[in-house]
C-alpha cells in the first residue's frame, strides 16, 4: 500500500514539473487559421534557412537565420541570383555584398526579427531547412497562407501537448 502512494506522489511531482518547467521552441503558426502547424525544441546557436522564388525576379532567394543566446531570430545572410526589383543591392553597416558569378551574397548581417512572417504558396517553392538535412515544404503545413515562424518559450507539458496534437492531426 505504501508503494502505491509513493508511485502516485512521484507521478504527481512529474506532472507538476512537466507543466511548470519551460523550454524554447521554434514554432510555425498559420495565422489566418489560428493554429500551430509545427513545433520543435531549439537552442541558442541553431541555424535554419528559408527559400522562396521571388515574385518579380523569379529567382530563388535563400535567407539564413540563427537563434542567438537571447533566443532571438537573427538574419545573418541572404543569397539570390538576380539583383533587381525588390532584392537587396547595397549593404548596411558592416554587411558585405558580393557578386559570386552565378549568385549575389549579402553577408555579415545581424538583423534581429521578433518573428518571420511569410506568405507561402506552392508556386513560390517556400522551403525551410534546419539541421543538417531536414527540409520542410512550408505550404504542406497549412496550404497557401500566411505563416509566422517564431521562437517561443513554453512549458514542457504544452510542448508535449502540441506535439501529440500535431501527430494526431497528421495521422
Amino acid at each position: 500500500m505504501k508503494a502505491k502512494w509513493i508511485i502516485v506522489i512521484a507521478m504527481c511531482v512529474c506532472l507538476v514539473a512537466a507543466f511548470s518547467a519551460s523550454l524554447h521552441v521554434l514554432q510555425i503558426a498559420a495565422l489566418r487559421e489560428g493554429k500551430i502547424v509545427f513545433v520543435r525544441i531549439i537552442h541558442p546557436g541553431e541555424r535554419f534557412a528559408t527559400k522562396y522564388i521571388h515574385s518579380v525576379e523569379k529567382c530563388p532567394v535563400w535567407e539564413f537565420f540563427r537563434v542567438d543566446e537571447r533566443f532571438q531570430i537573427v538574419v545573418y545572410e541572404t543569397t539570390f541570383s538576380s539583383c533587381n526589383t525588390g532584392l537587396p543591392s547595397a549593404p548596411q553597416g558592416d554587411e558585405q555584398f558580393r557578386n559570386e558569378g552565378n549568385q549575389f551574397r549579402l553577408s555579415h548581417m545581424h538583423r534581429v526579427l521578433p518573428a518571420l512572417r511569410v506568405w507561402v504558396h506552392d508556386r513560390y517553392e517556400n522551403t525551410m531547412k534546419y539541421g543538417n538535412s531536414e527540409v520542410l515544404m512550408l505550404p504542406s503545413l497549412a496550404g497557401n497562407t500566411l505563416l509566422e515562424i517564431a521562437v517561443r518559450q513554453i512549458t514542457v507539458g504544452e510542448f508535449l501537448y502540441r506535439k501529440m496534437r500535431l501527430f494526431l492531426e497528421n495521422s
